[in-house]
């Protein structure tokens, strides 16, 4: 094991368990964007990620296919991305290159990565007995082929929205169905039942899938007529809201 696959690794493992302890402290980096977007023909995407800190941070960056616990040695994607480690002084900046190795994608849907960012304070000689704290920030990666049918900004509204009864009112799911090719990411989800409305956890639907959401605890169990207004986020991290009734 190289000596670079060594940090890797123990700040990783570091992070899973720090994470623990968020609340006793702030994340110093800050990424420029919510999410990226990789077209097929690109021939590289970049992001700026910032140290807002008072202090210098090391900046460890890798992509993964959705298993955070995974280590970076343990990730094979068709990613390559540079710098995979940057030092970034109080108030300074450095910016990733991601660049697709060309190794077989589906080309019919997109496909989802994850970018992963983990900063930890440099260490210190005389730090060996101090607890440090270490903060991952975690992105989706849209692969985007080229020539896909239909209209990203659209396909949010091409969604359907269906009420399930199954076995009993607690355990009623109000199922969505993506017919479109592209992920679609939710901001706030709301359930309307005469002009009373009710929170759903947020998610994610993707390409020609489909997804459940628990029918809100606090909700009448038998509505007579409901609609879900959501709101669909775009490439740049934006919202637009949405309604549709509940079949």
């Amino acid at each position: 094991m190289t000596p670079t696959a060594r940090f890797v690794n123990l700040l990783v493992i570091g992070v899973m368990f720090l994470g623990l302890f968020s609340g006793a402290a702030h994340a110093g980096i800050v990424l420029q964007g919510t999410r990226l977007v990789y077209p097929e023909d690109a021939r590289e995407v970049t992001l700026k990620i910032s140290n807002s800190g008072s202090s210098a941070l090391l900046a460890q960056s890798w992509i993964d296919e959705g298993d955070a616990t995974k280590s970076p040695e343990e990730i094979k994607v068709p990613f390559f991305l540079a710098p995979a480690v940057s030092r970034l002084e109080s108030g300074g900046s450095a910016v990733l290159r991601l660049s697709y190795s060309k190794e077989p994608l589906p080309k019919d849907r997109e496909s989802l990565f994850w970018l992963n960012v983990l900063e930890t304070p440099p260490r210190q000689k005389n730090d060996e007995n101090v607890l440090q704290f270490a903060f991952r920030t975690r992105i989706k990666i849209f692969f985007r082929p080229q020539n896909l049918p239909g209209n990203v900004d659209s396909a949010g509204e091409k969604l359907k929205w269906e009420l399930v009864r199954a076995g009993g009112a607690k355990s009623s799911v109000i199922k969505v169905v993506n017919p479109t090719p592209y992920y679609i990411s939710f901001g706030r989800m709301e359930v309307d039942l005469a002009g009373r409305r009710f929170d759903l956890k947020p998610g994610m639907v993707a390409p020609f899938g489909q997804e459940s959401f628990l029918w809100p605890a606090t909700a009448p169990t038998t509505p007579a007529k409901a609609s879900i207004h959501y709101e669909v986020i775009n490439d740049f991290g934006g919202r637009g809201a949405l309604e549709k009734p509940l079949l």
